[in-house]
């Protein structure tokens, strides 16, 4: 009983935990910011050229903000500074693409580690702008385990699990490496 006389009533653990869970979902789903809204195509590919780029690579954020890694919040908050409003080029495994809006949303599969005793969780989710016909047949063609190469801009690092890059373009020769296959095959001109 409490002070007041009035029964407490125990809160299970697993209804704390739906509350803590929900809240981090909504967190997890609030709008990016995209600075080439309202931008042509070739306005967009501008804007990332001219954005400053960052040297890091993807395998080396990722190990850093892999579960259990040895990282501290001091080098992962360091690593977010030098990463966040800067433009990357990297290649990674699709997971899934998702068309809405005249651009995709490329979803990585989780970016592999080194350390067998962490646990990845780091994915990239590009806002893809298509730049020819090549580049959408491009991204209505690949599959969960090929690899395309984005370059775009760090928009933020969102709770520990995705890069997210808006806008994005795709980068290179459009070079898809098959997974199923294991062959590389050319879509873009």
């Amino acid at each position: 009983m409490s002070d007041s006389g009035i029964p407490r009533r125990a809160v299970p653990w697993t209804t704390v935990g739906a509350v803590l869970l929900a809240g981090l979902l909504l967190v997890g789903c609030a709008p990016v910011s995209d600075p080439s809204a309202g931008l042509s195509v070739e306005e967009t590919v501008k804007l990332i050229e001219q954005v400053a780029p960052s040297d890091l690579a993807l395998d080396s954020v990722a190990e850093a903000f892999a579960l259990g890694s040895r990282s501290t919040d001091v080098q992962r908050d360091d690593l977010t500074q030098a990463l966040v409003g800067h433009s990357i080029e990297w290649s990674f495994p699709v997971f899934d693409v998702q068309y809405a809006e005249g651009r995709y949303t490329v979803t990585s599969q989780p970016i592999p580690i080194a350390d067998p005793n962490a646990t990845a969780l780091t994915r990239v989710m590009a806002f893809v702008i298509p730049q020819s016909e090549a580049d959408d047949a491009l991204l209505r063609a690949v599959k969960t385990g090929d690899v395309i190469r984005v370059r775009g801009i760090v928009q933020e690092i969102r709770l520990r699990t995705f890069v997210v890059v808006v806008p994005g373009v795709l980068a290179g020769d459009g070079v898809v490496e098959s997974k199923v296959n294991g062959t590389k095959e050319t879509q873009r001109q």
